[in-house]
């Protein structure tokens, strides 16, 4: 009888099965080495291979099958996990190829997407200059209101520096409000930049 060995995480099995007809019985011998070089024997053969790659083999050492081991808990959740990556990756593939056609259907030529750019960055810079000088105002008034505070006395003086406060808190407002601006104009010039290359590599294919 042939010795076949196959590699395995537990077991290298040689199970043999020999097929007696007699009186119209059929009967099945098996038996399973193990890595360790351990024989098992009828039921305790088919639990021991149970869950390795085993060669099933007649009387006379003819291969008459090879059953693959069932697939452990590490791979069937690897096989999951990559089954998912694969998805993930073909959504974001449709999503990447839905935004190249965007591009081209909005902007025709590259010139057009650098006038877009320039147009949007100009009408921001716009606004935040309008902003600035309206704080530059407040800041103005604020420093008038201090001037006033410092000569009045009693209940004038409390309420010029009511007005104090509340124009600060006012300028404080402002100026968190110029600096979100100036940080979106930020990302607008990279986000036109990324658009600009797109539309680059979308042409030169």
């Amino acid at each position: 009888m042939p010795n076949l060995k196959f590699q395995s995480l537990k077991l290298i099995p040689i199970l043999a099965f020999a097929l007696l007809v007699n009186s119209g019985t059929v009967y099945a011998i098996s038996k399973c080495q193990d890595a360790d070089g351990k024989w098992h024997y009828g039921d305790n053969a088919a639990s021991a291979c149970g869950d390795t790659r085993i060669t099933i083999i007649d009387e006379t050492g003819r291969k008459i099958e090879e059953i693959d081991e069932p697939l452990t808990i590490e791979v069937i959740n690897a096989q999951k996990a990559e089954e998912k990556r694969k998805k993930l990756e073909q959504k974001q593939q449709a999503k990447r190829e839905l935004e190249k056609r965007r591009i081209l259907a909005i902007y025709p030529s590259e010139d057009s997407v650098i006038r877009a750019r320039d147009d949007r960055l100009k009408g921001m810079d716009k606004n935040i200059r309008l902003q600035e000088e309206l704080l530059d105002s407040m800041r103005y008034d604020r420093k008038a209101l201090e001037t006033r505070a410092a000569k009045a006395k009693g209940e004038e003086k409390k309420k010029l520096e009511a007005r104090i406060k509340n124009q600060q808190e006012n300028i404080d407002d402002y100026y968190k409000a110029i600096t979100q601006l100036r940080r979106e104009r930020e990302q607008t010039a990279e986000k036109y930049e990324e658009i600009l290359e797109e539309f680059r590599e979308l042409t030169a294919e």
